[in-house]
């Protein structure tokens, strides 16, 4: 049914707008019972838990609890976004109702005659011009109620695509709008574009169309810095689901049986199939082949179980109540993963966690718990304003600290990705101010952030280094921040500063002469301030930075002298580090306690 003048005029929208609330409401309710029930099954004690209850039931208890959980935070994550459609309908709707109100109170009465279903009559009695003025402000009402249908065609999409109320036609007939939108896009990828491009062509679509595109290619958006939070989320959420749906049910057993077969090969004598010569044996053909079959299937079984652990860590609502926003994510090679804790086109304060060694998809559940414990603390510090924290892998990070964390290519090969990152972030926000954003990183994550910031730029307000093997710079002004804005810290003990402090030493012996001499510069200090990465310890006083005080515990909070430990403990509960970062991320560094005068 056509939206009329008279309806249009005389409607009451806060029914629909309690609407959009109760299905958001909705949504937060599900997520928060799709938490407590993954909450029932962590091993860490919990009541279904692997450490209370094991064996071939409860692992099949478990998987069917998943699976729940899974549902109703689908459940949830549709009502969400129903919510919000209704919710942005019903400001649609207010505004045309608005500019109607506004055309009707311009009409010159004693030039045009309005009647009470919307049609202008010209008074030609006065005047041949009064005829094109009424069709003036005949079209000016058109114009409006073709708005409103648009709305309501986008709300009745909208409401058919996330509740699933849609026909199998109706869902081809949406896809198929997608046809020119898709192809612009591709055009916009293909030719690397800014963030700051898409997003102004993705502002250009009507929300048909990026339902549409949606619906057709959620590959083309997932990935792609410059769309909206909200459209990647649900893109990539839906890319996860089929690449999980695409394993093998039965690869568990596969791996079963092919294990027992190599065990019985090996028990009775059949891996071999002679000696050589120098009494070496030869590993027969079928043993080799069915390793080689094991081996592949193992590699399978690690990539599923990788993303498997990612659904569940964005699975329900946040310790704080956010929800979990899936930005990207590459399950090729050691795996890739974006995820924000809170919505950062909307946040006050933004933060981008960048982890360091050993960080890969299988354990990025890690750096999402690190990126909710400091959305939860700059919560506490500054409630009155939200903080969305993002964790960021979208780099291949060195598999091992030797040889690896050595290696500055995979650094280099982060700038680019990292610096566009943050720019959609500023692209992509719509709050009424900039977002305050600071970008974090940990061990060689505060290299890949160094480098980034000093070589491709980083749209950024503040810089955080924890436990940095060096910045890749001279100096903090050389992030393009300000040194002011430039915070770093190491607790006492951290392995870390082995490769500051010690290994600036074995540079200085190197450019003297040593075997290391050709790989190694000067120490640009002269007094063995040199870092890892980069020709200044991040510590020094010449580097420039703020240094903020930090504890020398472990994971669990416990203060300890292994340096390996406290390298991992800067967000354990009681760590000062914390706190000190909370204040930076959200900008208030003033109550930020610097590593002088802290005395614990």
């Amino acid at each position: 049914m056509a939206i009329t003048y008279t309806g249009l005029l005389e409607a009451d929208f806060s029914k629909l707008e309690n609407a959009g609330e109760t299905w958001i409401s909705l949504g937060g309710g599900l997520e928060s019972s799709a938490g407590e029930l993954e909450d029932l099954k962590r091993s860490d004690g919990s009541k279904l838990g692997a450490d209370n209850w094991f064996g071939d039931t409860p692992d099949w208890g478990r998987e069917r609890l998943r699976d729940i959980v899974l549902a109703i935070d689908d459940r949830a994550a549709a009502a969400r976004r129903v919510g919000i459609a209704i919710t942005d309908a019903a400001a649609a709707f207010k505004s045309c109702q608005s500019d109607l109100s506004d055309v009707i109170a311009e009409i010159d009465r004693e030039r045009a005659h309005l009647t009470d279903t919307g049609s202008v009559i010209p008074d030609t009695s006065r005047g041949t011009d009064n005829v094109t003025y009424a069709e003036t402000i005949a079209s000016r009402i058109r114009t409006i109620l073709e708005t409103a249908e648009e709305t309501d065609e986008t709300l009745k999409a909208a409401v058919g695509m996330f509740a699933e109320t849609m026909t199998a036609d109706e869902r081809r007939n949406l896809a198929a709008q997608a046809e020119g939108p898709a192809a612009e896009l591709q055009e916009l990828i293909d030719a690397g574009s800014s963030p700051e491009k898409v997003n102004d062509w993705w502002e250009s679509l009507d929300e048909q169309e990026r339902l549409a595109l949606l619906e057709a290619n959620p590959e083309l958006i997932g990935p792609v810095d410059g769309i909206p939070t909200d459209f990647r989320d649900t893109a990539n959420r839906e890319l996860l689901d089929r690449e999980l749906g695409r394993f093998d049910p039965v690869l568990d057993s596969e791996i079963a049986d092919l294990q027992a077969r190599l065990d019985e090969m090996e028990a009775s004598g059949d891996r071999y199939s002679g000696i050589s010569d120098l009494g070496v044996p030869y590993t027969s053909d079928e043993y080799s082949a069915l390793a080689a079959q094991l081996g592949a299937l193992q590699e399978e079984r690690d990539r599923r179980d990788a993303l498997t652990g990612l659904q569940d860590a964005i699975t329900g609502q946040a310790d704080t109540g956010q929800e979990h926003f899936l930005l990207g994510y590459d399950s090729a090679g050691d795996g890739k993963a974006i995820v924000s804790v809170g919505n950062p086109d909307t946040a006050d304060n933004t933060a981008v966690y960048v982890p360091g060694t050993t960080s890969d998809l299988g354990n990025f559940p890690g750096s999402i718990d690190r990126a909710e414990t400091m959305a939860s603390d700059a919560r506490f510090y500054d409630p009155n304003r939200e903080t969305a924290v993002v964790a960021w892998l979208d780099y291949d990070a060195p598999d091992d600290v030797v040889p690896d964390a050595g290696d500055h290519s995979y650094a280099k090969d982060a700038g680019p990705v990292l610096s566009q990152f943050s720019y959609a972030l500023e692209a992509t926000h719509h709050g009424s101010d900039s977002a305050h954003t600071t970008i974090v990183g940990h061990s060689y994550g505060t290299t890949v952030v160094g480098h980034t910031a000093s070589e491709y730029g980083v749209e950024a307000d503040k810089i955080i280094a924890v436990a940095s093997p060096g910045l890749d710079t001279v100096s903090a002004g050389d992030l393009g921040v300000g040194a002011e804005n430039v915070y770093v810290t190491t607790a006492e003990g951290d392995d870390i500063r082995y490769t500051t402090d010690t290994f600036s030493d074995i540079k200085n012996t190197a450019t003297a002469g040593g075997a290391l001499g050709e790989f190694a510069p000067a120490d640009a200090q002269g007094d063995g301030s040199y870092a890892w990465h980069g020709p200044t310890n991040p510590l020094h006083d010449d580097y420039g930075a703020n240094v903020f005080a930090s504890n020398a515990t472990d994971a669990a909070g416990n203060s300890t002298n292994d340096g390996g430990d406290i390298h991992g403990g800067y967000w354990a509960e009681g760590n000062i580090a914390r706190e000190n970062i909370a204040y930076i991320i959200s900008d208030q560094t003033d109550r930020v306690t610097s590593a002088e005068e802290y005395v614990q």
